[in-house]
């Protein structure tokens, strides 16, 4: 049971974490010019009206890989979890922060200038469905490996609980 829990945990993390970027080691400095048009980016994008829709979407996706018996509550504990602090409205100053510390005033105003455009409109409107289905491809290459990866957390944690053994 306290590997399905662990697996639970780690499927958790693998799923808040699918769309995460590196950690920045620094301080970013950007100017308010920058973090206006980085947020007027993301509006370009449509993500500040996708948002909801693609958590629910890695949710429900994620949610395949619970067991059935604790699906629901699965389901029920992370939409919850995810409406109070994984909104648009909580994370689009950070966001806009992460692209405005990689792209310049100029560069996010001409990404904006594209996502405005027909093409952009629908690479805006696909990417989503796009980065869904590529999970969805990752989860299928975890759940066909599955018994392998179960065998390797099973025993690194009984590594982690072997004593040492003294040399003499």
């Amino acid at each position: 049971m306290k590997i399905k829990l662990n697996l639970i945990t780690l499927i958790c993390l693998f799923i808040l974490s699918a769309g995460s970027i590196k950690a920045q080691t620094t301080q970013p400095t950007y100017t308010q010019g920058q973090l206006k048009a980085a947020e007027q980016c993301l509006i370009a994008t449509g993500i500040d009206k996708q948002f909801g829709d693609l958590i629910d979407k890695t949710i429900n996706t994620g949610s395949t890989q619970i067991p059935e018996e604790h699906r629901a509550s699965f389901i029920k504990v992370m939409k919850t979890f995810m409406g109070k602090y994984f909104t648009w409205d909580a994370l689009k100053g950070p966001i806009a922060k992460l692209y405005a510390a990689e792209f310049t005033e100029s560069e996010l105003n001409q990404l904006t200038a594209f996502y405005n455009t027909p093409l952009g409109k629908k690479v805006g409107e696909k990417l989503p469905e796009l980065m869904q289905k590529g999970m969805l491809l990752g989860q299928q290459s975890v759940e066909a490996h599955r018994p392998e990866l179960e065998q390797m957390m099973k025993d690194a944690f009984q590594a982690d609980t072997v004593p040492a053994q003294k040399n003499n």
